[in-house]
């Protein structure tokens, strides 16, 4: 349907171009140049605007007014000022707002060209805006737009609460992987060993650290990633040797490497050393 709508467009407007293209006839080289360029880039932007619907918005909705009315003085015929009762046709039913300033510039020319005169048109113009108008019709159309929007809407909402709820069923079952890994570790080491395999990890280390760290840390140069812990009798670091540089920057990842270095702690209450920066474990 809208392929249609968007032909029917595009006929009026290349027979609006046959139009002006006829009126250029028998005029000065200068102006029929001019109104023969104005044509064309009026055609131009109509074929256009038919392959490629979604783009060229501000010539959608304004194009044919401004290139019209500019054609319409170009052209110094009072013959041009009917080309401008197309648009008022054509946007009556769909977007009345634009049929009426579609309007109003045809009175300007039509008064331009035609003087006093112009009141003789005024009626004919004013009757050209409201008969293609169907009160049923655009009420019906003022519902499916409103329809379309609530839908647009809902869609976009449930497109963002299946994101979330996608993103929370990767968490979990990363979860219920480490839990299993967990349960069928007998130690800690069975446990770091699991979870080196499971994301295909170089190596794990768990350091020992007195200093207050919270954060996460990066370390690009060796592709490691720092997930400080707390144990019962101290503090520790686990690092995570990645294989890959571009792991780096998954968050999954680093989020899920997070959750596995918690449970250490289930494992191990602390370190007896109070040595700082010693590597306790390394598989």
């Amino acid at each position: 349907m809208l392929r249609d709508k968007n032909l029917i467009f595009l006929t009026v407007r290349v027979l609006l171009f046959l139009f002006f293209l006829s009126l250029s006839i028998n005029k000065p080289i200068n102006q029929k140049a001019t109104i023969i360029v104005l044509s064309s880039i009026y055609l131009s932007l109509s074929m256009y605007l038919y392959l490629y619907p979604g783009r060229l918005k501000l010539f959608k909705n304004y194009g044919d007014l401004a290139l019209l009315a500019l054609l319409t003085f170009v052209s110094g015929q009072k013959e041009a000022v009917f080309a401008m009762a197309a648009p008022i046709s054509l946007y009556a039913n769909r977007s009345p707002t634009k049929a009426l300033l579609a309007l109003w510039v045809a009175l300007g020319t039509v008064f331009y060209y035609y003087g006093t005169g112009g009141i003789l048109l005024a009626p004919l113009l004013f009757a050209l805006y409201l008969s293609p108008i169907y009160p049923e019709l655009v009420e019906g159309m003022r519902k499916e737009r409103y329809y379309i929007r609530n839908l647009r809407n809902s869609y976009r909402e449930l497109a963002k609460e299946q994101a979330r709820i996608e993103k929370e069923l990767e968490e979990n079952m990363d979860m219920r992987g480490l839990i299993e890994d967990l349960l069928n570790s007998r130690n800690l080491e069975e446990y770091l060993k699991a979870v080196k395999g499971r994301f295909n990890l170089k190596a794990i280390n768990i350091v020992q650290k007195t200093d207050l760290q919270k954060d996460t840390l990066l370390d690009r140069s060796s592709l490691s990633v720092h997930v400080p812990i707390s144990l019962d009798k101290g503090r520790a670091c686990v690092i995570f040797y990645l294989n890959n540089p571009l792991e780096l920057y998954d968050q999954k990842l680093i989020k899920s490497l997070e959750r596995s270095a918690r449970f250490i702690n289930l494992y191990v209450e602390g370190f007896e050393e109070p040595s700082k920066g010693s590597v306790k474990i390394a598989l």
